[in-house]
């Protein structure tokens, strides 16, 4: 049965901010009807959650439609609990295949060298999922790969990030070697119970509570040349490149105000890269200067902006009760605990520790009821 879907209405999800920038993010159709397919039988629990989310079983109209990021990573983490597999967006990811990749996939397969295919999976990111930060970065003699998506509060992700993480190395041992592993791989949801069937599939040590999703890998394995290559034509492959950008272009993003295209050039890049004046000016293409005046006509200011964006951060990462406040004042881009500890004090009047202690507190208990350290 062919089924379309009524993306208008959209599924309970996260509460949202005040002025989300991401609310408007969308996904391909594909990457959902994989989850779909999943959903098959009686379970009353998987038709609840179908209900939910105003989904139906079947094959999609069109498998290049867009559905909304924030309600299909919530989707992601009830069709987890309702299969009772609590390892479903790790499972969906190792067992994805080149092929389901669409018209991209003769790119990759061709590609000279792993970091090229890199490059183009890269490249078409944005093409199948917007408002997600995708980076392939050289760090001496190894490159990491990561992924986030920008919008903190889309949260928890947990089956979605370990499905793409999982999805992409299914995809290099594809290309590459089925014997292949990575050096290292990060998340940044907290892997605590996790750690053996995660390390058991990438087959290297995996780490939770991390700035960003993201894949080592060695130069050596990622700049070899692939046998594919010996048989590609570049300038054929350059061509339907340029064919596929044209006909997969996400949709323009409407003007949006120069505070909130701040705010979500602060969400990609909080505790990775610099969050300086400077250097967030010169990427939206005006002076420093102009930038100030700019957002003081909103009734706001650099400072107000780049806490606003902290503070939400600081509030989701905290909500785990997991992370150590090292760990937290870092993705905060704090050079120090001391510093964030102060600047979260005048945020909340408390401190972050008070905050954290309160999150790791079963429900239902009272502060008087916990033992005393």
């Amino acid at each position: 049965m062919m089924r379309d879907i009524d993306t208008d209405r959209k599924a309970p999800g996260p509460k949202r901010r005040e002025h989300s920038v991401t609310q408007d993010a969308t996904l391909r159709q594909f990457f959902l009807d994989l989850i779909i397919n999943e959903m098959r039988g009686d379970s009353p629990d998987c038709h609840r959650v179908m209900a939910r989310f105003n989904l139906r079983s079947g094959k999609s109209l069109n498998p290049y439609s867009t559905y909304p990021l924030r309600s299909y990573v919530a989707f992601f983490e009830e069709a987890a609990k309702a299969l009772r597999r609590p390892f479903l967006g790790l499972e969906l990811g190792q067992n994805f295949r080149l092929w389901e990749i669409g018209p991209v996939y003769p790119l990759l397969a061709t590609a000279p060298t792993l970091r090229e295919a890199l490059g183009v999976f890269i490249r078409f990111q944005a093409s199948w999922q917007t408002h997600t930060t995708s980076s392939l970065q050289r760090e001496f003699e190894e490159t990491r790969y990561g992924y986030t998506i920008n919008d903190t509060s889309i949260w928890p992700r947990i089956q979605d990030s370990e499905n793409s993480i999982g999805g992409l190395c299914a995809l290099i041992r594809q290309l590459f070697s089925e014997r292949w592993s990575p050096v290292e791989i990060c998340f940044e949801h907290d892997v605590t119970g996790r750690e053996a069937p995660l390390e058991r599939y990438f087959r290297c040590p995996v780490r939770g509570n991390a700035a960003a999703n993201s894949i080592l890998l060695r130069n050596v394995d990622i700049d070899r040349p692939m046998n594919a290559w010996i048989n590609s034509n570049a300038p054929a492959r350059a061509i339907v490149e340029t064919h596929l950008f044209d006909l997969l272009r996400p949709p323009e993003d409407s003007f949006r105000p120069i505070h909130e295209r701040l705010s979500q050039l602060i969400e990609q890049r909080l505790g990775r890269e610099s969050v300086d004046l400077e250097s967030l000016a010169e990427m939206l293409g005006v002076a420093p200067r102009t930038l100030r005046r700019q957002l003081g006509t909103f009734g706001t200011s650099f400072s107000k902006v780049l806490n606003h964006e902290r503070r939400k951060k600081a509030d989701m990462l905290l909500s785990t009760g997991t992370i150590k406040l090292s760990q937290l004042a870092t993705h905060l881009g704090y050079t120090n605990q001391s510093a964030f500890s102060r600047a979260f004090r005048e945020w909340t009047g408390e401190s972050p520790i008070a905050a954290l202690h309160r999150a790791r507190r079963p429900v239902g208990t009272d502060e008087d009821d916990e033992p005393a350290d």
